[in-house]
């Protein structure tokens, strides 16, 4: 968010809040207005300054910025008080704010008496903010208007509610609910990281090979000064045919002219204004995607659903109710109104230039189309961004505002060598400072991170027109959570000269998973968020690969083990996992409801008897092991969550299988059922490691795939 001063706002407000809390100055003589935040002076003047609130919620914004409140939580409280108002009001049928009666018509929201179909966490949200808003706000009223004027300040108040809060257990309840929402999330996300990744891949591919194909198409339409549009098609991998238009505006409204304005076609054929050269821009129109085997219809890109929808961006600005509702069903389809059930959710609007966002020429005509119109390039950069980002959260639970700092700096990237060992190995870490900490730590990653950051930074030097030599730019830090905390760096989250926020991160993610079913076992389609993806990581780790909570504890960098527990609850679908093996066999029982909790003393036990056989990149069966730390399995590698299985060492895994095969067998006959239990355990652990490796080599030749891409220029 940013403080603009060129506007003034004083005069946009003037009659639209009083005079008094415009002319509100601070001890040194400036004005309030002048020194707030332009976004949220936005926010207020579009939304709140032509509703009978505005002054209540104007002064608590001043309020607000005596107390150093961050422009978005400001935001956030103006959002929630709003809209219930508005709620309220219309319900009650009420048009001024002394009409409003908080023991009257908040006790009946509060009792569920009227708006019954608003959420608990709506509910609490409302409460909280209201008496918080409320009491400051009295406060300050005391405290800096004189006497003589607190008379004309108190009808700038919200009323006080005098029925007693604790007859409302909405936070505890709210608080209950979203955990057992985030539970059932997690339950039906842990099992899928794998195949996440592996989606996520693919899809990068899918864009990869569009954006280069149309690369050629483009260059050789400008090669043979071929007027445009030219039609073009090329299979993929998976045997599907897809077939495009390239367009530029002009030959786009000219193909159109029956759909458009005579001076649209005029200046389309003149190719002056908005149809200059430098005013310009090409775009692809998706046609039809066939199956090649029978000429049926094919799947096509995942993306084209939403641009189809028409939910990309702030979808919800110039439609009418029937064109809202019929937006909204499909994004609650998708489970995108989230928890808290938004009016008009964008779950796919990154407020930043050039990520993700189509042009205004092709949002405003998309409907003449006989397709579906689209920039590859803000696709590509939203694509390649969110796998990056998901091969974090789901490789080491890494925090968004950790997953922001990275930087392409020696300060933060780092490969450590071991000379320890011989041959020499190498560490790849990320150097962060983790939440609630002041000092940067070690974020151990695989390589694989690192090549995929190296894509990035081709990305951004393609982007900034850089040569080889020339670093990325320094940017400022744009996320409000820890913006005290960092100023300029080369971020590696950036675009368009701007570091990115967590609304960037979020909706790239949403939009790389797109139509990829995740349900909870109460039917509910599961939006994905970077930190229910933490948790995934975290339950994955201490239930399915039997980690230490401990271990856990220092992998996700957190300070209290009892957040690590709550984390790292086992799931639905593990706590019915675990009866059933507990019925196969009473003798195998393991409570998997209890953290392993180890003593400082147990830990520097392990760590001298594991500290010349484990440490970061070592070879194990299978794969590479990624801990510094002490060895969480006590050697048992196989099925480690530490461990990143390899497709050259898929071999070892077969050998290792064959291995626990016959021991099982031996056990058995043997009459040692415990120890048979255990190589059967061995086993499922080795067929998921060979599950994920056949992922890996699954997109690793989807990424080599090259179609030849076929050209016809006549339409």
């Amino acid at each position: 968010m940013t403080t603009d001063t060129s506007l003034d706002w004083r005069f946009l407000l003037k009659g639209k809040i009083s005079d008094d809390i415009l002319e509100l100055k601070d001890a040194r003589g400036n004005n309030y207005f002048d020194c707030m935040n332009t976004d949220l002076l936005i926010y207020f003047e579009k939304n709140i300054s032509n509703k009978p609130w505005a002054n209540q919620l104007a002064l608590y914004m001043v309020v607000s910025l005596t107390r150093n409140l961050s422009p978005k939580t400001i935001q956030d409280v103006l959002k929630a008080l709003s809209n219930r108002f508005d709620d309220l009001f219309v319900h009650y049928a009420l048009q001024d704010t002394k009409e409003f009666n908080p023991d009257i018509h908040m006790y009946a929201y509060l009792k569920n008496e009227v708006l019954s179909n608003h959420s608990i966490d709506q509910k609490a949200r409302f409460l909280r903010y209201y008496v918080a808003a409320e009491a400051y706000v009295k406060r300050w009223v005391r405290n800096n208007i004189s006497p003589d004027k607190r008379s004309v300040f108190q009808d700038f108040q919200l009323q006080t509610p005098t029925f007693d809060r604790r007859e409302f257990n909405l936070e505890k309840q709210a608080t209950e609910l979203a955990q057992h929402t985030r539970k059932l999330e997690t339950s039906a996300i842990t099992p899928m990281l794998p195949q996440l990744r592996a989606e996520g891949h693919f899809r990068k591919n899918q864009v990869m090979r569009l954006r280069n194909k149309l690369k050629e198409v483009i260059a050789a339409a400008e090669q043979n000064s071929w007027s445009l549009p030219v039609a073009f098609d090329y299979e993929e991998s998976n045997g599907d045919k897809f077939y495009f238009n390239l367009w530029d505006k002009p030959s786009f409204v000219l193909a159109h002219r029956d759909q458009f304005t005579q001076s649209s076609v005029k200046a389309a054929t003149s190719q002056t204004g908005a149809y200059s050269s430098e005013n310009n821009e090409t775009f692809v129109e998706f046609i039809r995607s066939e199956r090649s085997s029978d000429g049926s219809e094919g799947d096509g890109l995942w993306f084209l659903e939403l641009i189809k929808e028409d939910v990309l961006g702030l979808w919800s600005q110039n439609k009418n109710e029937a064109e809202l509702q019929k937006r909204l069903n499909f994004l609650r389809q998708w489970g995108y109104c989230g928890e808290r059930n938004e009016t008009n959710p964008v779950p796919f609007y990154t407020r930043h230039k050039g990520v993700l966002g189509q042009s205004t020429f092709i949002s405003k005509f998309q409907s003449k189309a006989q397709g579906i119109l689209f920039h590859i390039e803000p696709i590509y950069v939203a694509v390649t961004f969110g796998y990056f980002a998901l091969n974090l959260f789901t490789s080491s639970g890494i925090r968004m505002n950790e997953l922001l700092q990275i930087a392409y700096s020696q300060a933060c990237v780092v490969v450590a060598d071991d000379n320890n060992h011989t041959p020499p190995r190498k560490s790849f870490m990320f150097r962060l400072i983790p939440k609630g900490r002041d000092e940067a730590e070690n974020f151990y990653v695989h390589e694989d991170i690192f090549k995929l950051m190296l894509e990035i930074i081709q990305l951004l030097r393609e982007h900034y027109k850089l040569n080889k030599n020339e670093p990325i730019p320094s940017v400022k830090y744009e996320n409000e959570s820890r913006k005290h905390m960092f100023g300029y760096d080369r971020y590696l989250f950036q675009y368009n000269g701007k570091s990115f926020d967590t609304d960037v991160i979020q909706a790239t993610l949403c939009f790389l998973l797109h139509g990829i079913v995740m349900q909870t076992d109460e039917g509910g389609q599961v939006n994905i968020k970077a930190h229910l993806l933490r948790h995934a990581f975290a339950t994955h780790a201490v239930q399915t690969e039997k980690l230490p909570i401990d271990i856990v504890k220092e992998i996700l960098h957190q300070k209290n083990i009892e957040v690590t527990g709550y984390y790292s609850q086992p799931t639905h679908g593990q706590i019915g996992q675990a009866v059933s093996d507990l019925h196969d066999n009473w003798m195998s029982y393991i409570d998997i409801q209890q953290g392993i909790l180890r003593s400082p003393e147990e830990l520097q036990r392990f760590y001298k008897e594991y500290s010349d056989k484990v440490g970061t990149m070592s070879k194990v069966v299978g794969g590479i092991c990624t801990t510094d730390a002490v060895c969480p399995t006590k050697m048992a590698c196989m099925g480690c969550a530490a461990k990143v299985p390899r497709p050259e060492f898929k071999t070892e895994i077969h050998q290792f299988l064959e291995w626990a095969v016959d021991s099982e067998k031996r056990f058995k006959t043997l009459n040692l059922p415990l120890e048979a239990k255990k190589m059967k355990l061995v086993q499922s652990r080795a067929r998921n490691e060979l599950k994920e490796i056949e992922l890996v080599e699954k997109y690793v030749k989807d990424e080599k795939y090259d179609p030849t891409v076929r050209i016809n220029k006549q339409r």
